[in-house]
């Protein structure tokens, strides 16, 4: 009984430092902002043009988002606590500060935004038509299996039969791992992308952060 309550004791002492950890790493990353307690993303550019993707070479309002800048994005939503509000706080030089394209990068990256919920939507609707399909031959697999349309008493026969059981629960399986695995992991993803559309976005001269 000793040893369980130790060992009890040190996933709790576990538990604590890696909250605390996580704690530090929100201070140190991020900070709140003053009228909203919102916590806020801080991105450092020299030049708006950071943003976009540099291999694309469309005018500066057509241009797709850099994949790496979203990566940013995506892993700091995913530090903050989930019910906590957002703001991306963009840090522009003063001489650069240009607020047309300031309009033209929200609008960008909104218009990304609604795309990456349009794709998340038809893989979740992709994931729920699979498990339809795989819970349907596993219902008819389990049908075939116990009506016992095969006369024969063979080895065969059996070998068959048993075959039908193992695939209607495989089937089974794969519907299961549909709903709640991979549906669950699109779920996570389309609160992250709705956090994004959510967050307010301004724009700042580049200096050092208050804290």
């Amino acid at each position: 009984m000793y040893k369980w309550n130790r060992s009890l004791g040190e996933v709790n002492g576990v538990i604590r430092t890696n909250f605390k950890k996580k704690k530090k790493k929100l201070t140190e990353n991020y900070y709140r902002d003053r009228e909203t307690d919102a916590y806020i993303i801080p991105i450092w550019l020299d030049s708006y043009d950071d943003v976009f993707d540099d291999w694309d070479p469309s005018p500066f309002k057509m241009r797709d988002i850099e994949d790496e800048f979203l990566d940013f994005l995506w892993d700091s939503v995913e530090d903050i606590p989930k019910r906590e509000d957002i703001i991306f706080e963009f840090f522009i030089p003063a001489a650069l500060k240009n607020v047309q394209k300031e309009q033209i990068l929200v609008s960008a990256l909104m218009h990304h935004f609604d795309y990456m919920e349009i794709r998340n939507e038809k893989k979740l609707q992709k994931e729920r038509l699979e498990a339809a399909k795989y819970f349907a031959l596993g219902i008819l697999f389990f049908i075939i299996a116990y009506m016992g349309p095969f006369k024969a008493d063979t080895l065969a026969v059996r070998i068959m039969e048993d075959g039908l059981f193992v695939g209607g629960w495989v089937f089974m399986w794969e519907t299961f791992s549909n709903l709640f695995i991979e549906s669950r992991e699109f779920n996570e993803e389309r609160h992250i992308i709705r956090r994004f559309m959510k967050a307010k976005v301004r724009f700042v001269e580049k200096r050092e952060p208050l804290v």
